[in-house]
């Protein structure tokens, strides 16, 4: 009888069991797919001088001159001639190269940023850096972690044997063999050699005109007025206040409009486009201003002109490689082309979905790109499907023949005039069309080099004079990785099919080393060494929603890169403290081409797996 009785109340635990059981197997299986996601974050080519020379991590020898509002991701090399310079925005801060330097863009993610400084110098301006977020920097002889906001000069001389790290505001630590060195703001510390020592800590050198050209990108970028309408981690936005002014509007909120554009001008009708990886087809437009309103939000056209909507507030917003919808194909347009197939786009309006051209979009991924814009987060969808609201206005439709799509041939002189009649019997494209990568030729060589430069991710494999790579002759530091990259497909795939990209299960657990002990007998100075070249530093940094869940993969550092290594006792620097140099006065940059709580910083980190 007692079995009986008993049978019941096991048959509901059972149940219950099962029903915990299956949520926990839903809850994963959501997280994994969000997790699989792209980047949120790709960086741009804000500002430049001179030339700038660009390649991939898996074409390192394409070199190749790129120019304004380029995208620069993950494996991307990056190398700026003898009279140079060059500023990426990255949404978290930026970091901006002098002539004669080459960088290797290990990751670039809504968590981290690693750059691999081969040569030269760089500046960097961390302007946010949550929890769980890093920025490192490595170099041929030196790892180094930026702990918290602040402002970093690092330079590497020609024959890479030393580094000097410059701590203008914030703090950073420096690996070496068996310790970990602090570097307070005003400080500035040396190391030399392949297995590093320090050989000089100093008070930070005086300001010159690289340090001037970088201080005054720094005041147009926090005192930019957009930051009352969009996020300040919005990648280009900070341009919009010097060409545009906004409006409110009662449908869409804040709108942007462009002070002057060309007649008949419309959105994606002046630039061209690129193949960016797994990312696909992507707008590079023409205009200054032109990076942040191709690459969020969507377009309007608003009491006779075309308007900028950006959305709903997001702290994090997520990047697109060009929010359009595309029309044409085979037998489309051939009458008006001289028989040859066009293709054509119209920018994406209010409550119009994005559907990314990639299968790993989860349903986290599907909502940050469309719930700002006034669409359903649960209509979700495979497919574009009816006609699109600004197909209706005239000159709307950019179209250009296919072979226009192929060697980032410029759109604007090329685009064919589509009948009224055409425009509105086409219908919205399934797939995206192929955008094939020109055969690249060597660019002509940097100012004074004679030689086109060796691409920074390239010297992880470089044979030593022993046989061997740089890596592998490092035997005091094991544990070192080569840095490959995924291979990168050069043609957009079908809605639905799969694209072969990086992946964020390699992607490390968060680390929480001790705080180093600072060097002895150098305090740091009670005012920067940068008064009248730079601003000054915030008394706080404003608070900022949590990290997104959707991270890329992490990029694998160069292998002539040692691992990090853990701290150890760390060795008191004696000092003999001298006043700070008189800052000289800064020659002209040259001229332009074409209330959150700072938390715990960590020390040196543990090796990279």
């Amino acid at each position: 009888m007692r079995e009986r009785n008993r049978a019941p109340g096991q048959w509901w635990r059972r149940v219950a069991i099962g029903v915990v059981a299956l949520g926990l197997a839903i809850f994963n299986a959501a997280a994994s797919a969000q997790d699989e996601d792209l980047p949120g974050r790709v960086g741009r080519l804000a500002d430049f001088g001179g030339q700038i020379l660009f390649s991939t991590q898996d074409r390192p020898d394409d070199w190749e001159p790129v120019g304004i509002n380029y995208p620069v991701t993950s494996g991307a090399n990056l190398w700026a001639s003898t009279d140079g310079r060059a500023e990426i925005d990255y949404g978290g801060g930026q970091f901006r190269l002098a002539g004669d330097t080459n960088v290797h863009v290990v990751r670039l993610d809504d968590r981290q940023l690693t750059l691999f400084v081969a040569q030269g110098r760089v500046i960097v301006r961390v302007r946010d850096q949550g929890a769980g977020e890093a920025t490192f920097i490595d170099t041929p002889n030196s790892q180094l972690t930026l702990v918290r906001p602040g402002l970093y000069r690092i330079e590497v001389a020609r024959d890479r044997e030393s580094t000097t790290l410059i701590v203008r505001e914030g703090e950073a630590n420096v690996a070496l063999p068996g310790e970990a060195r602090q570097v307070l703001a005003g400080q500035a510390i040396t190391t030399g050699g392949r297995e590093p020592v320090v050989s000089e800590v100093r008070y930070a050198q005086a300001a010159d005109a690289f340090d001037a050209w970088s201080a005054n990108r720094d005041r147009g970028y926090e005192g930019s007025r957009t930051a009352a309408y969009v996020s300040r981690q919005m990648v280009g936005a900070s341009d919009l206040d010097r060409y545009g002014a906004w409006q409110n509007t009662p449908e869409y909120g804040p709108v942007w409009f462009p002070n002057a554009t060309a007649p008949n001008w419309a959105p994606y009708s002046d630039g061209y486009w690129v193949d960016i990886g797994v990312w696909g087809p992507t707008w590079v437009d023409s205009a200054p201003w032109g990076y942040a309103p191709f690459h969020y939000g969507r377009w309007a056209f608003v009491r006779g002109r075309w308007g900028w909507c950006p959305g709903g507030y997001v702290a994090r917003p997520v990047w697109a490689p060009a929010l359009v919808a595309w029309y044409g194909g085979a037998g489309f347009g051939v009458g008006v082309s001289g028989g040859r197939p066009l293709y054509g786009w119209v920018p994406l309006g209010w409550r119009e979905p994005y559907y990314p051209s990639w299968r790993r979009c989860s349903a986290n991924c599907w909502a940050r790109y469309n719930r700002p814009y006034g669409i359903n987060p649960t209509a979700g969808g495979s497919a574009p499907s009816g006609r699109h609201v600004n197909l209706a206005v005239p000159g709307a439709l950019s179209a250009v023949p296919a072979t226009t799509l192929a060697g980032r041939a410029p759109v604007r002189p090329n685009l064919v005039s589509v009948p009224g009649e055409l425009a509105s019997s086409a219908t919205p494209m399934r797939t995206i069309p192929p955008i094939r990568m020109p055969e690249r030729q060597v660019p002509r060589p940097p100012s004074d080099s004679g030689v086109v430069p060796r691409a920074a991710s390239t010297y992880a494999r470089t044979p030593t004079a022993e046989g061997g790579s740089a890596a592998t002759t490092r035997s005091a530091r094991p544990g070192a990785v080569p840095a490959t990259a995924p291979a990168m497909p050069a043609v957009a795939p079908a809605y639905g099919a799969r694209r072969n990209g990086p992946s964020s299960t390699d992607i490390p657990p968060q680390r929480t080393p001790t705080r180093p002990t600072p060097p002895a007998g150098l305090a740091p100075p009670a005012s920067s060494t940068l008064t009248g070249a730079a601003p000054a530093p915030p008394t706080s940094v404003a608070p900022r929603a949590a990290p997104p869940m959707s991270v890329a993969p992490r990029a694998a550092p160069p292998t002539s890169v040692a691992p990090r290594v853990a701290p150890a006792a760390v060795a008191p620097v004696p000092v003999a403290p001298g006043p700070p140099a008189p800052s000289p006065a800064a020659s002209q940059a040259p001229s332009r081409g074409v209330a959150r709580s700072v938390p715990e910083p960590p020390a040196a980190p543990e090796p990279r797996r």
